[in-house]
C-alpha cells in the first residue's frame, strides 16, 4: 500500500504541465507567441504590418483561414503572412478545421502608435511617461510600441474564452477611450491557472484581476515601482471571487477564506513555471495579505525570470 501511494504522489507532481487548453484539435501560433489550442485568442500589431500564422493539424488541407478585414498576402503549408489593416481597431480572424467543423477566432488589435502621444497623453487619456532604456538588459522592459484602443463599444470583447477585455484596464478615471497594453503570454497562463482550478472542481467563470495594466502615470500615483511589470501589460493581481463580494473564495475547502486559498493558486502557477516547455512563460509570483483596502491574492506575471515574494 505504501510503494502504491508513493507511485501516486510521485506521478501527481511530475505529469507534464500544458499551458495550452483547448480543443480545437489544432495547435496555432501568431508570430513568435507560444502555440495554443484555444478557441478564442488575441493579438496585437501597429497598422499594415505582416504577421505570420502557423497552424499545426493532422490534417492541414481542411484548415482554412478568413481574414475578411485584413489581406492573406501568401500561404504555404501550415503557415499564412497576414497584413494587417490599416486603421485602428479590433479585427476577427478565424481559423476553421473544415473537417470537424471546428474553429478558433483570433481578434487582431491593430494598435494606437505610440508615437501619436503628445507629451504624456493620447487622444486625451493620460498615460504618463516610460521609463527610458532597458531594466536589468532586458527587451522586456521596453517601452510599448503601440496602446490598445479600449472603447465603450469593444470593452466586452473575450480575448480568450475566460477573460474579457474590460477585465485588464487601468483603474484610473477616464472617459472613452481608453489605452491598453497587454501580452498574450499572461492571458495563456491566466487561462491555464483556471484550467486547472476546473481540474479540482472549483468552476469558476473566470478570475478576478484587482489590477492589470497600469498606465505609468497611474503606476506613479499609487506610489508602485517604476518598473512594475503592470506597465509592460504582462502582470495580474487576481484571486478567486464567484460570489463577487469582494473576498477571496474558499479553495481549499476548509470553511475560510484566508492565505490559504491564495496559496491554492501560487501553488498550481509554481508547478506550471517548472515545466520545461512552459519556459516562455515563467515570471514573478507573489503572495499578499489582506488589508483594508483588498483581500488575499496573487500577483502573476511573465517577465522572463523566476521572482517571487
Amino acid at each position: 500500500m505504501k510503494k502504491s501511494i508513493i507511485l501516486l504522489l510521485f506521478l501527481a507532481f511530475n505529469i507534464p504541465f500544458s499551458a495550452k487548453p483547448g480543443n480545437t484539435g489544432f495547435m496555432y501560433r501568431v508570430q513568435d507567441e507560444e502555440k495554443t489550442g484555444l478557441e478564442r485568442f488575441f493579438y496585437s500589431v501597429v497598422p499594415v504590418k505582416t504577421i505570420e500564422l502557423t497552424v499545426e493539424s493532422e490534417n492541414l488541407e481542411a484548415i482554412e483561414i478568413a481574414f475578411p478585414r485584413g489581406e492573406i498576402v501568401s500561404k504555404s503549408s501550415g503557415k499564412w503572412i497576414l497584413k494587417a489593416p490599416d486603421t485602428v481597431g479590433n479585427y476577427e480572424l478565424t481559423i476553421s478545421d473544415l473537417s470537424t467543423e471546428k474553429s478558433a477566432v483570433i481578434t487582431l488589435f491593430v494598435l494606437v502608435p505610440a508615437s501619436q502621444m503628445k507629451g504624456e497623453y493620447l487622444n486625451g487619456y493620460r498615460i504618463g511617461t516610460y521609463p527610458a532604456g532597458k531594466y536589468k538588459g532586458s527587451d522586456k522592459y521596453k517601452k510599448p510600441v503601440g496602446f490598445i484602443e479600449v472603447t465603450d463599444k469593444n470593452k466586452d470583447i473575450y480575448i480568450t474564452p475566460h477573460f474579457q477585455l474590460k477585465q485588464f484596464l487601468c483603474k484610473q478615471e477616464s472617459g472613452w477611450p481608453k489605452y491598453l497594453v497587454l501580452n498574450p503570454k499572461l492571458l495563456l497562463k491566466l487561462e491555464f491557472l483556471l484550467n486547472e482550478l476546473h481540474k479540482k472542481g472549483i468552476n469558476a467563470k473566470t478570475l478576478f484581476i484587482m489590477s492589470g495594466y497600469r498606465t505609468p502615470y497611474y503606476n506613479k500615483l499609487i506610489g508602485n515601482v517604476k518598473y512594475s511589470r503592470h506597465v509592460f501589460g504582462d502582470a495580474a493581481d487576481i484571486y478567486v471571487d464567484e460570489d463577487q463580494n469582494g473576498v477571496i473564495d474558499d479553495l481549499n475547502n476548509d470553511g475560510k477564506n484566508n492565505m490559504s486559498d491564495a496559496e491554492v493558486l501560487y501553488s498550481i502557477v509554481e508547478r506550471l513555471e517548472k515545466s520545461p516547455e512552459n519556459s516562455k512563460l515563467i515570471g514573478g509570483m507573489g503572495k499578499y495579505k489582506k488589508n483594508p483596502a483588498h483581500t488575499f491574492f496573487v500577483h502573476v506575471d511573465t517577465r522572463g525570470f523566476v521572482a517571487r515574494w
